[in-house]
């Protein structure tokens, strides 16, 4: 299809689709700030023009005309979003202003508990990767049903990410059976400097050594 110079194939569909169709009114909302075109959409809206752009592969200008929203606002949104995840999609300055009734939350309190369950669900989504990336299988997989050793790869892949016991709530896995997970695997790896030493024997004469001049050269180093 590119050699003939036609775009990818789901945008070709949806010229198809749109043929005939009355043309997609041009939206003269820009600049505007209002409750039905704030100057910072919410999540659901910035999710829902990612989801349309660069999923179902609309026209990045087209979808721009369309909501009032330049061009160089969807890309920043995309790039916030593959850098930090939902978080990054939230508007800061989002603080009502309106007078607060004695006894309820603070506007304030309301977004720090927003933030922590979007930070949640990203935590459920990056969980969800790993659990794909760790087993070879595609979604739908039940965490609760995964074995010990399958939740501590989990657990390594994202403790640079997430705390420790963050993960191990949320994978239900037991605070000791993961240290154990831990010791064993470095039992397990005790002649990893020994693997280390034949793999740089083999490679420095050149891959030209079997295991018998691997295992001489390693004697006469001992």
């Amino acid at each position: 299809m590119r050699i003939l110079g036609y775009p990818e194939r789901a945008t070709l569909y949806r010229w198809i689709s749109e043929k005939g169709q009355p043309e997609k009114v041009r939206s003269t909302k820009r600049g505007e700030n209002t409750p039905d075109h704030p100057r910072h959409p919410s999540v659901e809206v910035k999710l829902q023009v990612l989801h349309r752009c660069f999923e179902h592969g609309e026209d990045v200008k087209s979808v721009s005309e369309e909501i009032g929203y330049s061009r160089a606002s969807i890309y920043n949104w995309r790039r916030k979003y593959l850098q930090r995840g939902l978080v990054a999609l939230m508007n800061p300055s989002d603080d009502p202003r309106e007078e607060l009734v004695p006894g309820t939350f603070s506007a304030t309190e309301d977004i720090a508990e927003l933030k922590a369950q979007v930070q949640e669900m990203q935590m459920q989504i990056d969980i969800l990767k790993e659990t794909i990336n760790v087993l070879k299988k595609a979604p739908g997989i039940d965490q609760t049903a995964l074995r010990n050793q399958e939740k501590a790869a989990i657990i390594d892949a994202l403790k640079n990410k997430y705390s420790l016991p963050e993960l191990l709530s949320a994978l239900h896995c037991p605070c000791s059976s993961y240290y154990y997970k831990q010791k064993r695997a470095k039992k397990q790896d005790k002649y990893c400097h020994v693997k280390e030493k034949i793999k740089d024997i083999f490679e420095s004469n050149h891959r030209y050594y079997g295991y018998r001049r691997i295992y001489a050269t390693l004697k006469k180093e001992d």
